[in-house]
């Protein structure tokens, strides 16, 4: 016969043996990511301060799309006191991660990544377009527009165009300014006083 202790004990090694094997601890890179979509959800409820919160968490564990939404927050106030210094330092930061690699970007990268990627190089440039926490630099600028209007951003083209007509920060090229216009407008952009965009001789060679 088994005495209660000894049927306690084989319960208990049971147990032990379906015991699922315990998860891996979780990288910094997911972990990110996990406050990120927790920041999303806040964001989404309308809580601005968790949002925040939990987007300051993936940008403290190098998120890109954590650094570049609580650069965003800071710049805009979404749950936090505006800090147009520190919104840089993140926007920047978040372009320094992203920008090297665009060129080497999987064509089939799903649309809503890319857009978030654009995003935070447009903001960048629009940084240095109005020295939000750094000084203006119109060229340089000009050359985060140019990426991220690349990348599809409607509003970085527009500004593209805006560059190239007026020849700020980059030389004048008005068939260059066409092109972006095009762009921005076939996606949306209302554009005023521009119909000469569609004249043939501003055509791109």
């Amino acid at each position: 016969m088994f005495s209660p202790a000894s049927v306690h004990s084989s319960d208990r090694m049971s147990a032990m043996h379906e015991r699922p094997p315990e998860k891996p601890p979780m990288s910094a890179q997911e972990m990110g990511e996990e406050c990120f979509q927790k920041a999303v959800q806040f964001h989404e409820q309308g809580d601005l301060v968790s949002a925040t919160a939990y987007f300051k968490r993936a940008a403290d564990k190098q998120s890109p799309l954590g650094m570049l939404f609580y650069g965003l927050s800071l710049r805009h106030g979404w749950g936090c006191q505006p800090n147009e210094t520190m919104a840089f330092v993140f926007l920047q930061k978040a372009g320094e991660i992203v920008v090297p690699h665009v060129k080497d970007m999987d064509p089939t990268v799903a649309g809503m990544a890319k857009e978030e990627l654009a995003m935070a190089i447009y903001e960048l440039g629009q940084s240095y377009r109005h020295g939000w926490g750094v000084s203006r630099n119109k060229k340089t600028a000009a050359y985060y527009f140019e990426v991220a209007a690349d990348l599809g951003d409607a509003d970085a083209q527009s500004d593209l165009a805006a560059c190239y007509e007026k020849g700020d920060g980059v030389k004048r090229n008005m068939k260059r300014a066409a092109h972006y216009y095009r762009l921005a407008h076939k996606q949306g952009v209302e554009l005023f006083g521009t119909s000469w965009i569609f004249k043939k001789k501003y055509n791109s060679d």
